[in-house]
C-alpha cells in the first residue's frame, strides 16, 4: 500500500486484559478520533473466507497472527475506511489498539504512522488480567479467551514481544497508566493527558502533537 502522508496516531499498549479495547472504544467516540482494534478487525473477517480461515488457524491455538498477514489486513482496512470517508488523514487521529504488536511491525508501519503519543496501560496483578479475559470471554462469547492455555500464551507473548516494541519509539512519547484501577479512573487519566496535549499545542489542524510524557504511573 503506497501512501503520500502519515496518519497522526496514538497507540494503546498493554497486556491482554489491561483494558485497551474498553478505553479505545470510549475514546473512539470523540469526533476527531478513529479507533481501530486489530483484534476486532480480525474477528469481523468472515470465518469461511480465505483471510478469516488464516486468522482462525492461528488464534484458535493461541498463536499470534504472522506479521505479513497482520499488516496486509490492516492496510486493506485503512483503505476501506478512507474510501468510505470514515478516515480523513487531514482531520482524524488514529487510535490503534493491538498494532504494532512487535518491533518488526513498528518498523514496517513507520512510514505510515506519525505516532504522537503512546498510552501504556500497566496491570501489575496478572490474576486480575486473567479474570478480565475470562469475563470478556463469557460476555462476548470469545471461546479462545476461555482456554487457560491460550490465556497464558497471550500473556507470555506480551512479555516476550510487545514490550520490546516500545523500544522502537522515543521514550518521551510513552505515558504510563495504572490500569489495575476501575475503567472509569483509567479513562480519567487518559483524558487528562489528552487535554494537556490539546491545551499545550494550539494548532487546530494538529490537536495532538509531540509532547514529552512524564512516564509516571498514576
Amino acid at each position: 500500500m503506497s501512501t503520500l502522508h502519515k496518519y497522526r496516531t496514538i497507540l494503546l499498549f498493554g497486556m491482554p486484559g489491561s483494558g485497551k479495547g474498553t478505553q479505545g472504544g470510549v475514546l473512539g467516540q470523540l469526533p476527531d478520533m478513529v479507533h481501530i482494534s486489530c483484534g476486532d478487525v480480525f474477528r469481523k473477517l468472515p470465518k469461511y473466507g480465505a483471510l478469516g480461515k488464516e486468522i482462525v488457524h492461528y488464534t484458535s491455538r493461541g498463536e499470534l497472527v504472522p506479521d505479513d498477514l497482520t499488516v496486509r489486513i490492516w492496510e486493506r482496512h485503512i483503505q476501506i475506511l478512507e474510501m468510505q470517508e470514515l478516515l480523513l488523514p487531514e482531520k482524524h487521529t488514529l487510535l490503534l489498539d493491538g498494532l504494532p504488536r512487535n518491533f518488526d511491525q513498528a518498523e514496517r508501519l513507520d512510514h505510515m504512522l506519525d505516532v504522537v503519543q503512546i498510552f501504556y496501560l500497566i496491570v501489575d496483578d496478572l490474576e486480575k488480567a486473567r479474570d478480565r479475559l475470562r469475563s470478556r470471554a463469557l460476555r462476548e462469547n470469545r471461546l479462545d479467551d476461555m482456554n487457560e492455555e491460550v490465556i497464558l500464551k497471550r500473556l507470555k507473548s506480551f512479555e516476550d514481544e510487545t514490550i520490546e516494541t516500545l523500544k522502537f519509539y522515543d521514550p518521551s512519547l510513552v505515558f504510563k497508566i495504572n490500569a489495575s484501577h476501575e475503567p472509569l479512573f483509567v479513562l480519567r487519566d487518559i483524558v487528562n493527558r489528552l487535554a494537556v496535549l490539546q491545551t499545550s499545542v494550539r494548532i487546530a489542524a494538529r490537536p495532538f502533537a509531540y509532547q514529552e510524557a512524564d512516564g509516571d504511573v498514576d
